[in-house]
């Protein structure tokens, strides 16, 4: 399995003041891990689980931000979230929930 790096934070200074910066690396073989995931249907290697996404962590705090706790959401919240932000490419699969 492709593995993503961990994340980056920062403290950065502006002259509105000091703010956190997170960053994490995606690297293609992860979003072509993806795509390879979602062009075989979404389910897991074992057939029993259908894996609907794989959300980088700097994604998540994002949109925890943004009011949707990824932990607590329903499922239709966090897909139209990632779809409405240009993120579908974390989406593992095209089935309707």
């Amino acid at each position: 399995m492709t593995k993503i790096s961990d994340i980056n934070t920062n403290i950065v200074q502006d002259v509105s003041g000091l703010y956190k910066q997170s960053s994490q690396e995606i690297t293609d073989s992860f979003l072509t891990n993806l795509a390879d995931q979602r062009s075989a249907g979404g389910y897991t290697n074992s057939g029993e689980m259908l894996k609907m996404a794989s959300i980088p962590v700097v994604v998540c705090e994002q949109m925890l931000r943004e009011g949707i706790d990824v932990y607590k959401a329903p499922v239709k919240d966090i897909i139209k979230w990632l779809r409405n932000n240009d993120m579908g490419h974390f989406l593992t699969t095209d089935k309707r929930i």
